[in-house]
């Protein structure tokens, strides 16, 4: 059966999608060791299901064509997805591909389908469907309901025809077709299912699958709840337009008698206005064209202004106005004065958002293999125009937010071998791929002990200038982001070494002992960097118990000089350092020899160099830190004759003053810094000893000063803080525009320096970056809108554009004003145009002809009329001449006449019946079957059938019907349907018989039995049996209306023989218990089954050999049927008594039918005498005449090779099979008939069979898990004494494809042609032939693809039957990857090749397009199935091919216009290759039109088509552009392409619309170097902010050079030319400063620990000390809060002690105490104080453990636990108590 789709739709959706689904039957389990699955979803309970339109459940369409009869097809394994794991644990086999749509426009169904692999044991449904074909359809096209009821308007409905069209809607019944006849109320349901994408409803998309009413969303998908939006976007949000509400009251009189209300704009939904009052509403619609349209609403209706419906009511005091939308036209709505008065109006629509914003398509991947990135972007469309337009536009609307760009996967292949590189790919030819670039990283933390260094990580893009801009983060996303914080000086810190301890330095008493204390660092060496704070002392108390003779001493005795010295020396040590570093010398000896002297050292700045671990001396400046003394006292001891000894070491204070004055050290002055490490000096005063009064400096020696003292203070890290930059210039001089600055966290590291943090580290708000600028009004200025169409599609016309006053305002938004207001000549509003190629000739149709026939289906013709428009507007017919080579108009239509008279046919075609011959089975009771005449049956009691008679070249509704010979009358169980086949309800032992359809003399039977419940076939109630019919000679006798005989051609010269061509496939491939055999029409009628007991029977002691009648069967299907019958007893569907009655009965009827004589006359021999109730005897059985005969296996035409993923696997010998990793089982089948029975014999490859391989008696071959070492020629061998027979089947192991690729680069530029295996790059010269082959191997064979990664393969790319592709007369337009894929079912795999080809120069360019027009002209232009339409110069050879392979062998029938190409007269053509390529000369004739090919592959027809249009234009370049640049790099010049015609002249560039459109293809210019010349950079500022001052810039001489660098040159080269000043005056009018008070307290808010705020006042005073707001530059202005260091702010969250748990077991809490303390006082403070940092927990849960009366699993992983013995762990004894104690019970 075929479901045939309405007229705009002509195509067919053929049954054989439906393979599996259709056919399900309840022998599936049975058939589970043959290979056969049946489709799991369907009722089990006959063998094949009722045909349907496209559901499985559905039902059968009656009026299908008599050339459109039911056919199926196996299931495509290749066209089966992969199963998920949920599919494959279910059950399920994979779903199969999706099928056609039902519909080609307006929304359609199509399915897919999977098995049942489990035996029907499968939960869910077989089939899954989705929408399809979703564009709209053509409006001439009409409703699809409303084709499907004129359908049935020429089939007499009760007599009489009817017009019908849809009937109402019936909420109960949706999906059935009910019509209405047109102008009666005649309503009738002509079919239970509408076709599949009918809408339920015509305001809906909900749409009818299946006969039921299935959901559909406003996205066209199936169970979809997508809504519509207020702005009409599909699931929208409403945000593309806004809502308008307002109320006006226009007050009208007489000298006013009409205002205008409101505009509203073309697109708006929604339109709803309310009017109270006497006044007239009048709408004014302007279209885009231009066009204008007023109505006046005066009564209540529904009106159609500018193709948008209105609707209008009007009561006594209220006027109502709606209208859906969108609107298609601009509506200005104004009232009319009708009464004194006044009319208030109330109004409300949506408003579309005019410039909105639309995402682009994804720019190319980032990467061509392993993984890379695409990303998008949105551009700003005018809605009204469609067009893009500046991004202002849509920033202009708060409602529109720009999407945030796209980023997606893509290539995600693995790479190739190649060389370890992947190509990146551009966003686009000009810039780069953005990325990421890192800043230096700060300075370590700490010198060491393991701190942290940070660094800012941007995303940068370079622009065509080849700056570098910061862009969003996500742009980077394609490369992994750099990391930004890292450890550094990981090693340990340097700490202080004590040294032994010196012995006493007395021999008896109390002394001193010293030691030396080292500073040493990781490495193990002495260095500095230790804190003092932490150095252990050098020198202690030591007692040597001894008593002393002499008296005890006062003070200690200081140890020697030499250990003092040692330990001074020592402490002082300092070494060089790879940061600048002052280095003391040593110490001169003392400049005395007696006393108090001086000793002196030089101290350097050195730096070490690393890489040679060599000191550098480095001027004094370069070092930062404070220079250490460069002289001390020293003291050698009393001279000779000194009074008294002095203490030793003497003190600095110890000298003796210089008349009593002396140097003090009297505090520390103020800290450099307030954070980041600062320094302070000790302050040395000169005092009065006496009165220890500080006096001035000179009254003390300058000689015994002492020597500076520097400590290091404030040595806390600064906090970080915000840093702004200026703000830039505005983005617009009014109507406010918009400044930028850059906003960055800063922490200050240094002396004025910082360095970047994250803007987490910066406490308070982010300063703005952005902020509003200029928000003054603009001037007023004339806007312009686009120009509208012309107001004539042909000839002179006029274009009328928008043009208005309009003022941006200072809020930026727009004010409209009048004219007056705009300075100026206002712009133009309207324009003169012409469309001048409408004045060209065209050929148009004349009058139609009469219809060719007086009744029925006829054609009309015209002739074609050629004619032109001119500028005047008149139409004038021309001489045919003038139109040769334009396309033609349709000259040839079909017509229909009223229908026929009954019984009235042409001679010339004889009516036809078309049966299948086909056997059913009935096993389980089914409500309804369907069957097709030619057939017999054997059903259960109670079931309905519907028996089909397809007929050709005869009315359906003329079909008449008979049983048994007698004609049928309809009654309640019995009628016959429209379409003319016979329905019978719940069928009974009356309905036992023969009946036949007739179609004028021409009929086919259709045999009826019934099975009882005891497994025996019904009698018939009257005991009729179906007694032998006449031949065709006494069939039944029309007669037309005159009473004559009416006779058709051929009929009398023959009789009348129906041959159906028989199916290719066998019984086990159908998957069905049916037979279909090839019957011939001979005149005996078939022999009837009588209903009786039958003893069982074996099929092989049968013979049929060639019995000709109603049912002639070859013998291998029927031991095939009987077979199947056999394995159904077996498995208990089917009793042994029912099993072997079915068996015994059709070998009855069978052998029973008369063998042909030579003759071709039936003889009754062997027939005679034969009892029916008597079961044949053994000499029967075998023949009765001794006849004997060779073996022959059975052989069933050409096969193709099998490739299945099934897990058992039988095939008939003869046929190549492929065994995968998923086959489990294979059975090769051998039937073979012969007499007496042949013996069978197997061998693998001429060898015996191994032990492995099992055969059974019937000849099946049996591997269990086949593998690589089964893999072979199988050779099955009958024979028996007449003689012998043997077939072979290969057996192959499949595996997927693999391709030999190389990995070496070619670079050959002299050779013509160069052969390369894929894998390499290649560099090839200009129009070079060049094959790169493709060497991939696989089992099945592999078919190999090319593809060009950059585009379509050009017309010169060609490829080769040996997988090789040959690209001829290269080009650099053929430079791109190239890639072969070699795929087989098993898998795929991929190489590819870069091609590289050198440029041409311009001439070359030339000389390479006409050779490529010359190769475009000679190509083969392929037909498809699909249809193609391709434009074809005249004098272009014209060569067409038909899609077949090489080896194709099969006739091809070529046409043209649906006629032969023998019944084409005038048509120039001839047949290339065998027949596949139709060559046609297109400069003798017409070339034009639809030419197709016919013919068959693998027993399956194929037909394929060309739409050949004439190209009367072609793109052609023009001249090469002026040189953008005189010189440099940067120069570039294009050629544009404009469309002619045939004689060079311009046409309008629609007219090449339908033709590929070459790029612009830019080449370099002017590649020299520039001359020299002056450049200068832009002026500094002003030298004074008040007053005159200067700015000055640089200038230099240079040069671009060709190479794009620019060279410096000197000043002597750019002689003669002019050099621009350098220096020049500028005045400041900025008179004033920003004057700061001192800083405050430091008593702000807690920012961090130890870390609060401190503030100052900032103010603006002038030079004359007055205060001033405007002159001071506000990014200058003095921060007036910073960061301080505060010990109230040194505070920490101090935690209690956790309270006792809640509970003793199971689960409860425990909490505690937290409050905020000071760190050093332990002082509580309030909550807020801590606010900064994080509050520890002050509650959790506690105990989570099982009681001991309460052993339960508290975690789901008990199973592992117990699994994996951790029991005896406790932690996870006590979380899984329940499971361990059981397991410790089970131990």
């Amino acid at each position: 059966m075929t479901l045939t789709r309405p007229s705009e739709e002509s195509s067919s959706i053929n049954m054989e999608l439906w393979v599996f689904s259709v056919c399900q039957f309840i022998m599936s389990g049975a058939l589970m060791s043959s290979g056969i699955q049946g489709v799991q979803g369907q009722s089990p309970s006959t063998y094949f299901l009722p045909e349907f339109a496209l559901s499985p459940q559905g039902s059968f369409l009656e009026d299908t064509t008599g050339e459109e009869y039911l056919t199926y097809r196996y299931d495509d394994q290749s066209s089966r997805t992969t199963r998920s794991d949920v599919e494959r644990d279910s059950g399920w086999d994979a779903w199969g591909g999706w099928s056609d749509c039902s519909r080609t426009c307006g929304g359609g169904a199509s399915y897919s389908l999977r098995r049942c692999l489990n035996g029907g044991n499968c939960e869910g449904r077989n089939i899954r469907y989705r929408t399809c074909s979703n564009t709209d359809c053509p409006p001439e096209s009409g409703d699809f309901r409303a084709q499907q009821c004129s359908a049935h308007n020429d089939i007499k409905y009760q007599g009489q025809t009817y017009e019908w069209i849809p009937a109402s809607h019936d909420h109960a019944s949706l999906c059935t077709l009910r019509c209405q006849a047109r102008g009666r109320s005649l309503v009738v349901e002509l079919a239970p299912k509408v076709l599949d994408g009918t809408r339920c409803r015509a305001d809906s998309l909900d749409m009818c699958i299946n006969g039921i009413c299935e959901e559909v969303g406003c996205d066209r998908q199936l169970g979809s709840t997508a809504k519509e939006d207020v702005c009409g976007v599909c699931a929208g949000d409403g945000s593309t337009c806004r809502l308008v509400r307002g109320q006006a009251l226009p007050h009208l009189s007489p000298e006013e008698p009409m205002k205008t209300v409101i505009e509203v704009p073309l697109g708006s939904r929604g339109l709803r206005l309310t009017a109270k009052g006497p006044d007239i509403i009048v709408i004014e619609a302007h279209t885009a064209s231009g066009k204008k349209e007023e109505m006046v609403f005066s009564s209540a209706g529904s009106y159609v202004l500018a193709n948008s419906i209105v609707d209008f009511q009007r009561g006594t005091e209220r006027q109502a106005l709606r209208s859906h939308g969108p609107l298609s036209a601009d509506f200005t709505i104004k009232l009319k004065y009708a009464a004194p008065k006044d009319t208030t109006v109330q109004f409300l629509f949506h408003q579309p958002i005019r410039y909105q914003w639309r995402e682009t398509d994804f720019f190319p991947c980032s990467v061509t293999c392993g993984g890379g990135y695409q990303l998008n972007s949105a551009d700003c469309m005018d809605i009204r125009y469609n067009k893009s337009v500046p991004d202002h536009h849509c920033y202009g609307y708060p409602e529109n937010t720009k999407p945030k760009p796209k980023l997606k996967e893509c290539n995600m292949d693995p790479c190739l071998e190649s060389d370890g590189f992947k190509e990146v790919m551009p966003y686009d030819h000009f810039q780069p791929l953005p990325r990421w670039e890192q800043n230096p990283w700060t300075s370590c933390s700490v010198s060491c002990g393991g701190g942290s260094q940070e660094r800012s990580v941007t995303c940068v893009e370079e622009d065509i200038q080849g700056q570098l801009v910061q862009v969003e983060e996500w742009k980077c996303s394609h490369s992994p982001r750099p990391s930004t914080k890292q450890s550094c000086n990981l090693f340990h810190c340097p700490k202080w070494v004590a040294m032994e301890w010196s012995q006493c330095t007395v021999t008896c008493g109390r002394g001193l002992r010293y030691r030396v204390v080292l500073c040493i660092d990781h490495r193990g060496q002495h260095t500095g960097g230790c804190s003092s704070s932490l150095k252990p002392h050098i020198k202690e108390d030591c007692l040597v118990p001894v008593a002393c003779h002499k008296p005890r001493e006062s003070v200690p005795v200081e140890a020697k000089l030499p250990w003092l010295k040692q330990a001074q020396e020592l402490e002082e040590t300092k070494v060089a350092r790879e940061e600048p570093t002052l280095v003391p010398g040593p110490w001169s000896a003392c400049s005395v020899s007696c006393g108090v002297g001086l000793q002196k050292r030089s101290v350097r700045c050195k730096v070490l160099l690393s890489f040679t671990q060599a000191e550098v001396d480095l001027p004094d400046d370069e070092c930062s830190e404070q220079k250490p003394p460069l002289q001390r006292a020293c003291s050698l001891g009393p001279c000779t004759g000194a009074p008294t000894s002095p203490q030793w070491p003497p003190d600095t204070q110890a000298i003796p003053p210089q008349q009593g004055y002396l140097w003090q050290y009297s505090s520390f002055a103020a800290c450099s810094a307030s954070c980041a490490v600062g320094s302070q000096s000790a302050l040395v005063r000169c005092v009065k000893a006496e009165v220890q009064e500080v006096v001035d400096d000179a009254f003390c020696d300058d000689s015994v000063r002492p020597p500076a003292m520097v400590r290091i203070c404030n040595p806390q890290p600064c906090p970080a803080r915000w840093e702004v930059s200026e703000w830039n210039q505005c983005s617009v001089s009014c109507g406010v525009g918009l400044q930028t600055r850059s906003v960055s966290c800063v922490r200050p590291v240094g002396e004025n320096h910082t360095e970047l943090v994250g803007g987490a580290k910066c406490q308070g708000p982010k300063p703005s970056e952005l902020q509003a600028c200029n928000q003054v009004e603009c001037p007023p200025y004339w806007e312009t809108e686009e120009w509208q169409q012309c107001s004539r599609s042909c000839g002179g016309g006029t274009q009328w554009r928008k043009v208005y006053c309009r003022q941006r305002l200072g809020g930026g938004s727009y004010r409209r004003l009048p004219d007056g207001r705009c300075d100026g000549v206002k712009p133009a509003s309207n324009r003169p145009c012409a469309h001048t190629h409408c004045l060209q000739p065209h050929l148009e149709g004349g009058e139609w002809s009469k219809c060719s026939v007086t009744c029925g289906k006829g054609v009309q013709r015209r002739e074609p009329v050629c004619r032109r428009l001119t500028a005047s507007g008149q139409l004038v017919t021309l001489d045919i001449s003038a139109c040769s080579g334009l396309p033609s108009p349709p000259l040839i239509r079909s017509c229909r006449m009223s229908p026929c008279s009954k019984h009235k046919f042409s001679k010339k075609q004889c009516p036809q019946v078309l049966g299948l011959k086909r056997i059913y089975i009935q096993t389980r009771q089914e409500k309804r079957l369907s069957f097709t005449i030619g057939g017999r049956a054997y059903l259960l009691p109670k079931t309905s059938v519907i028996i089909k008679c397809p007929v050709r070249h005869f009315p359906k509704a003329q079909i008449h019907w008979d049983k048994d010979g007698i004609d049928l009358q309809s009654s309640k169980r019995l009628s016959v349907t429209r379409s003319g086949a016979l329905r019978i309800y719940s069928l009974e032992a009356g309905d036992i018989g023969q009946y036949r359809c007739w179609a004028n003399q021409d009929s086919d039977i259709f045999i009826l039995k019934l099975i009882g419940h005891d497994n025996r076939l019904l009698e018939h109630p009257e005991g009729k049996r179906l007694g032998k019919e006449k031949s065709n000679s006494s069939s039944k006798t029309f007669f037309n209306k005159e009473g004559g005989y009416t006779k058709c051609q051929g009929q009398e010269e023959m009789p009348f023989v129906k041959k159906i061509q028989k199916p290719g496939r066998s019984w086990m491939q159908k998957n069905e218990l049916y037979l279909d055999e090839s019957w011939t029409k001979a005149p005996v009628d078939p022999l009837s089954m009588e209903n009786y007991h039958l003893a069982s029977s074996s099929a092989s002691d049968v013979l049929l050999s060639g019995a000709s009648g109603a049912f002639t069967l070859e013998v291998a299907q029927f031991e095939e049927l009987v077979r199947n019958i056999s394995q159904l007893a077996e498995s208990g569907d089917v009793t042994d008594d029912l099993a072997s009655r079915l068996i015994g009965r059709l070998m009855e009827e069978m052998a029973v039918a008369r063998p042909t004589t030579g003759d071709g006359e039936a003889t009754q021999e062997g027939s005679e005498g034969k009892h029916p109730d008597r079961t044949p005897n053994s000499s029967e059985r075998s023949g009765g005449r001794g006849l004997k005969s060779r073996p022959v296996i059975a052989r069933h035409g050409h096969r193709p090779s099998t490739m299945s993923f099934q897990r058992d696997l039988r095939v008939e010998v003869g046929r190549t099979v492929h065994v995968t990793n998923a086959t489990r089982s294979l059975t090769l089948l051998c039937s073979v008939q012969g007499i007496p029975p042949p013996t069978l014999t197997w061998t693998k490859d001429g060898l015996p069979l191994p032990n492995r391989v099992l055969w059974d008696s019937s000849g099946g071959l049996h591997i269990t898990n086949p593998g690589t070492r089964d893999a072979g020629i199988y050779r099955c061998t009958a024979s028996n004494e007449m003689g012998s027979d043997s077939e072979t089947t290969q057996v192959l192991l499949a595996y997927s494809p693999s391709i030999t690729a190389s990995s070496k680069n070619m670079s050959d530029l002299h050779s013509a042609s160069l052969k390369v295996v894929v894998g390499g790059r290649v560099v090839i010269r200009t129009g070079a032939n060049l094959t790169l082959q493709c060497p991939a191997t696989g089992v099945p064979e592999p078919s190999v693809r090319w593809h060009r990664l950059e585009g379509a393969l050009s017309g010169r790319a060609s490829p080769l039957p040996d997988g090789s592709l040959l690209l001829r007369d290269l080009s650099p337009h053929d430079y791109g990857t190239y890639t072969c894929v070699a795929a087989n079912p098993i898998g795929k795999t991929a190489a590819s090749s870069t091609l590289h080809v050198a440029g041409p120069t311009a001439a070359s360019s030339e000389e390479q397009a006409s050779v490529l027009k010359e190769m475009n002209r000679k190509r083969v232009l392929m037909a498809s199935r699909m249809g193609t339409s391709i434009a074809v110069r005249p004098g272009d050879v014209l060569r067409i091919g038909c899609p077949v392979a090489p080896s194709h062998r099969n006739p091809i029938k070529w046409t043209y216009q649906n006629q032969t190409l023998k019944q084409v007269a005038g048509l120039h053509h001839r047949l290339l290759v065998g027949g596949r390529v139709l060559e046609v000369n297109t400069l003798a004739s017409r070339f034009d039109g639809r030419y197709g090919c016919q013919t068959s592959t693998n027993d399956q027809p194929l037909s394929a088509w060309i739409h050949i249009l004439p190209q009367a234009f072609e793109w052609r370049f023009t001249g090469w552009s002026v040189c953008s640049a005189s010189c440099g790099n940067r120069g570039s010049q294009t050629r544009q392409v404009r469309c002619v015609s045939t004689d060079g002249l311009d046409t309008p560039p629609s007219s090449c619309q339908h033709l590929p459109k070459p790029g612009p293809l830019p080449r370099p210019c002017n590649l020299h170097d520039c001359p020299a010349s002056w450049a200068s950079t832009v002026w500094s500022k002003c030298s004074t902010v008040c007053g005159t001052g200067f700015r000055q810039r640089q200038v230099s001489c240079q040069r671009l050079e060709a190479s794009g660098s620019m060279r410096v040159l000197p000043a002597s080269a750019c002689e003669g030319i002019q050099r621009p000043a350098d220096r020049e005056p500028c005045t400041s009018d900025i008179c004033a400063e920003w004057v700061t008070s001192p800083w405050g307290q430091c008593s702000g808010r807690c920012l961090g620990p130890a870390i609060a705020t401190q503030s100052r006042t900032v103010s603006c005073r002038h030079v004359n000390g007055s205060n001033s707001k405007g002159p001071c530059n506000p990014k200058e202005r003095p921060a007036s809060v910073r960061n301080c260091t505060s010990e109230m702010c040194d505070v920490l969250w101090r935690a209690l002690p956790w309270r006792p748990c809640t509970v003793a077991c199971g689960s409860g809490f425990q909490s505690r105490k937290v409050e905020c303390a000071h760190r050093h006082n332990n002082k509580t403070l309030p909550d807020r104080q801590c606010t900064w940092q994080r509050r520890p927990l002050t509650w959790q849960h506690c105990n989570v453990t099982s009681c001991s009366g309460e052993c339960k699993d508290t975690t789901h992983y008990c199973t592992v636990v117990k699994r994996l013995r951790l029991c005896l762990v406790e932690p996870y004894r006590q979380r899984c108590c329940q499971s361990c104690t059981e397991d410790s019970a089970a131990i």
